[in-house]
């Protein structure tokens, strides 16, 4: 059940209110969360801690031209320095940077409240030996009897660890994925899933098995020279915003990024005050991501 997100009294900064449940305001009733901060923010400030596809850029820098908004915020944590660590939407943020915005609309939510997992990557259609000789090929990596992740398990058992020459943690998991990805079809699974790998495609070749990483490894990617490759770090966000909609007139707008922070505000408050705006705690499962 959704609940709405009337005011509460005094009006403190629109990103800041705190809303009463089910669209009754009762002092008995304990409050709901604070709508998370949104903030517009210079493109120039916000850090990607991994790569991106530049096809998937391409097509999705389509579909917000053909929208003509930004439907959903970008998600970062604030570092000390006063850059955004990009948590999600590195594609997103690719693609305004790529039709020339210099602003994007950001979920700043605290680095305390979040869960940090990883995603292992499924190569099929492809024979194992085939996989084991082109990972144990590249110049740049060596394959080693198991030592942990990063890895690559085979159908036969047997588990190869992968290891990068003089190569820090960014550049070997960046050399390992590049040397498969664009090659043969490869889907992502969950730790809790490894098991079912079998079961779910039989036609599977290996397991690429990634290491546990850390905020600590993100923000040395997103502050640093060499990015995580996509796809291997999996955030949750309690109370993640979407469908904002931030017309790309605003973001587009002449003015300072206080100007277009104002009229974000200004978005934000229509949509509360006509009722627009709803809060789901429950979990969700989507069929058409």
């Amino acid at each position: 059940m959704a609940s709405a997100y009337p005011t509460t009294g005094s009006v403190a900064p629109v990103t800041r209110i705190f809303l009463a449940q089910a669209g009754v305001i009762d002092e008995n009733r304990p409050m709901m969360p604070p709508v998370p901060e949104l903030r517009v923010a210079p493109l120039a400030l916000i850090r990607p801690h991994e790569e991106v596809d530049p096809l998937r850029v391409d097509r999705l820098a389509g579909r917000i031209i053909a929208e003509g908004a930004q439907l959903n915020p970008v998600v970062c944590v604030e570092d000390l320095s006063g850059e955004l660590v990009l948590l999600d939407g590195a594609t997103r943020t690719a693609a305004l940077r790529h039709l020339g915005l210099t602003h994007a609309v950001v979920q700043i939510v605290d680095e305390r409240t979040i869960s940090l997992e990883r995603w292992h990557h499924v190569i099929r259609e492809a024979d194992s030996s085939e996989i084991v000789d082109l990972i144990g090929g590249d110049h740049d990596l060596s394959l080693v009897s198991d030592e942990g992740p990063p890895s690559i398990k085979t159908p036969d058992g047997r588990r190869r660890s992968v290891h990068g020459d003089e190569l820090n943690l960014s550049r070997v998991l960046s050399a390992l994925v590049h040397s498969y990805v664009g090659r043969w079809t490869v889907n992502r699974v969950t730790d809790g899933e490894l098991h079912l790998v079998p079961e779910r495609f039989p036609d599977w070749g290996a397991v690429v098995e990634f290491p546990a990483l850390t905020m600590g490894d993100v923000r040395k990617a997103a502050l640093g020279e060499d990015l995580l490759p996509a796809g291997i770090t999996r955030f949750s966000v309690p109370d993640r915003v979407l469908r904002v909609n931030a017309d790309l007139a605003m973001l587009e707008s002449p003015g300072s990024t206080a100007d277009k922070q104002a009229l974000l505000d200004q978005l934000i408050r229509a949509r509360r005050n006509s009722g627009r705006v709803r809060h789901y705690p429950n979990s969700v499962i989507i069929f058409d991501e």
